[in-house]
């Protein structure tokens, strides 16, 4: 085995391992799919669940899903909606829900250096927040890059071992002041190991920082998140 790979597998979960002692700790478990319905179109459907700190009991529940609309094999657009249920402890420790519902936008590019392949998104959300029977109007932009190198893969890299990584930037443009006074809302950098079954399923561990604003103070979150990403 190249030293050069090993070392590109081991030194960005050794800087995880690192910077996940001095925070908190969640899960995450995020299953993505796309389903070719023509030449040009595409169903996309993502379940996420997160848990608590600590590992702690069941927090939230992503879904969301979109009609794609590809140009040709690199670029491509989508609509669609999603629904985030945050579960919280209320002064009685009784979980409560507060639900969100969002309709969004997004572009995507897709690229190869290479074997090495890159993905770039720009997607815009309009969300609706519901706390105490009042529900909060919000549009967020998002930044999206992530690139997956191949480590000991065939010639085409449909089969084998990879890393990742990615970062994603959240900014609020319409309403901060419904969410948390700033136009910073959250970034999100991750770096994870995977294995390429064929072209058509990916499954990475990896280790995710979650930094947020909040209206007071800013919070750091460790996420150990397991993925699985399918394509048919």
């Amino acid at each position: 085995m190249n030293l050069n790979k090993l070392w590109i597998m081991v030194i960005p979960l050794l800087i995880a391992f690192q910077t996940a002692a001095q925070t908190e700790n969640t899960g995450w478990l995020f299953i993505s799919h796309s389903q070719q319905v023509s030449q040009k179109f595409d169903i996309m459907a993502d379940v996420q669940v997160r848990s608590a700190d600590q590992l702690n009991g069941f927090s939230a529940l992503l879904l969301r899903t979109a009609l794609n609309y590809n140009f040709n094999k690199h670029h491509s657009i989508a609509a669609g909606y999603a629904f985030l249920g945050k579960w919280e402890n209320d002064e009685s420790a009784i979980k409560i829900l507060h639900p969100e519902n969002r309709i969004y936008q997004q572009y995507l590019f897709n690229a190869n250096t290479g074997r090495t392949e890159w993905t770039l998104r720009f997607r815009l959300e309009q969300r609706f927040m519901t706390q105490q029977d009042q529900t909060d109007f919000s549009q967020r932009s998002r930044f999206f890059t992530a690139v997956q190198v191949p480590l000991l893969a065939n010639e085409d890299f449909s089969k084998g071992f990879y890393t990742g990584f990615q970062n994603e930037l959240f900014l609020n443009v319409i309403n901060k002041k419904n969410v948390n006074g700033s136009i910073f809302d959250q970034n999100r950098s991750a770096v994870s190991m995977g294995y390429r079954w064929n072209k058509k399923i990916d499954m990475e561990f990896g280790y995710l920082l979650w930094a947020q604003k909040e209206e007071d103070n800013s919070a750091k979150t460790n996420v150990w998140q397991l993925m699985i990403t399918t394509s048919f």
